[in-house]
C-alpha cells in the first residue's frame, strides 16, 4: 500500500499557484486542496483586525519592514492553522494538496510526514522575468476583492518575497519551478511523489 501524499505549493502573488494546482488535483487525483487564503478567510472570522492586524493584509503590503519581514508576519499568523490541516489530513492517512503564499519552504512539513510513512514534496513557483511577471498580474482577474494595480504597485516587494522563496526552496530541497520555462512541470512534481 501507497502512504499518503503531501503536495505543498508556494510562491508568490500572479505566479500561476492557482492554475497549476487545478491541473495538478485533477491529473494526480488530490481529492483534497487547502488553499493558505482559504485558512486566512476562516480566521478572520474570528480574529479582528485589532487583533491581529497581519492577518488583514496582502502578504506583500508594508508596515515598515522590509518586504521579507512583514511577509512572514503574515506567514506566522497563518502557520498554526495551516499545519492543523495537514496534521488532520495525515492523522486520517489521506492525500491533501495546500498551496499559498503563506508557507515558507522548509519548515518543517515535509519532514514529519515522511516520518509518518507519507510521500511529500514541496514545490516553490517563481517567475524570473520581472516583465512576463508584470504580465501575468496584469492579465488577472480582481483577486481577494483587490484590483490588479494593487499587485502591480508593490511588485518590487512581491519579488523581493520570491527571492526569499526560491533561496528558502533551495536550501530545503523544494522543486523550485519556473511554469513560463518549464513544460512539463506536472510529470516532475508527479515524480517526485515516489
Amino acid at each position: 500500500m501507497v502512504g499518503p501524499r503531501l503536495l505543498v505549493i508556494t510562491g508568490t502573488s500572479g505566479v500561476g499557484k492557482s492554475t497549476l494546482t487545478a491541473k495538478l488535483a485533477s491529473s494526480l487525483g488530490f481529492g483534497k486542496v487547502v488553499a493558505t487564503d482559504t485558512v486566512r478567510e476562516v480566521l478572520r472570522t474570528q480574529l479582528a483586525q485589532s487583533e491581529e492586524p497581519a492577518l488583514h493584509r496582502s502578504s506583500f503590503e508594508s508596515v515598515g519592514g522590509t518586504a521579507v519581514e512583514d511577509w512572514y508576519e503574515t506567514v506566522g499568523v497563518l502557520e498554526e492553522g495551516v499545519s492543523a490541516v495537514i496534521e488532520r489530513a495525515l492523522g486520517k492517512g489521506g492525500d491533501v494538496l495546500v498551496e499559498g503564499v503563506h508557507i515558507i519552504p522548509g519548515s518543517g512539513l515535509m519532514d514529519s510526514w515522511r516520518e509518518s510513512g507519507g510521500f511529500a514534496t514541496g514545490v516553490v513557483l517563481y517567475v524570473t522575468s520581472e516583465d512576463r511577471h508584470r504580465g501575468m498580474i496584469a492579465n488577472r482577474e480582481r483577486h481577494n476583492g483587490k484590483k490588479v494595480d494593487h499587485y502591480l504597485g508593490n511588485l518590487d516587494r512581491i519579488r523581493e518575497i520570491q527571492e526569499e522563496m526560491v533561496v528558502s526552496g533551495a536550501r530545503s530541497e523544494w522543486l523550485l519551478i519556473d511554469p513560463t520555462k518549464e513544460s512539463d512541470a506536472i510529470r516532475i512534481i508527479s515524480n517526485s511523489l515516489n
